[in-house]
């Protein structure tokens, strides 16, 4: 899957990201990152809401699915960037089972505390997509909700959020 555009629009938002952020706030970046991570993995989980086996209906709303996997892919972005991820990255689909693909996605983005290196974020990131794929995510899917929710954050910067 080509993601150029996303990495490109990527860069200006980290660096507008850096400019804004009180440098003590970046101490620890890849730390709190890793945590942010794995707070969207939740999230975009919570609403695709499949690992729910409590409950008899399980409707997803696409819009709130796709702004979830966006904030994910932001996050995944910042990171190949700093460890120079191709941005060609293969859609990986380990389990067709979605919750378990989601449990080899959460097992990968756990190890980025111990291990950060351009081959785990590069098999996080493949991870991820193919997680997005077995819940009908497309690539113009993933790039029209990267770009949609990447003109908020800069918004947000313009608003000191």
């Amino acid at each position: 899957m080509n993601l150029s555009d996303i990495f490109k629009a990527q860069v200006e938002l980290d660096e507008r990201i850096q400019e804004s952020a009180n440098q003590g706030e970046f101490k620890d970046w890849e730390l709190k990152a890793v945590i942010a991570l794995l707070v969207e993995l939740g999230e975009f989980a919570n609403e695709v809401k499949l690992f729910k086996y409590w409950k008899k209906h399980k409707e997803m709303d696409r819009e709130k699915v796709l702004e979830e996997f966006a904030d994910g892919i932001h996050f995944l972005t910042s990171f190949s960037l700093k460890y120079k991820v191709k941005s060609t990255i293969k859609v990986t689909i380990k389990y067709q089972d979605f919750c378990q693909q989601l449990a080899y996605t959460y097992r990968l983005f756990t190890s980025l505390f111990h291990k950060k290196s351009k081959k785990l974020f590069t098999k996080a990131y493949s991870a991820y997509l193919g997680l997005g794929s077995l819940v009908n995510i497309s690539v113009n899917d993933i790039i029209n909700s990267y770009f949609k929710k990447n003109r908020i954050n800069h918004r947000r910067i313009d608003e000191n959020y």
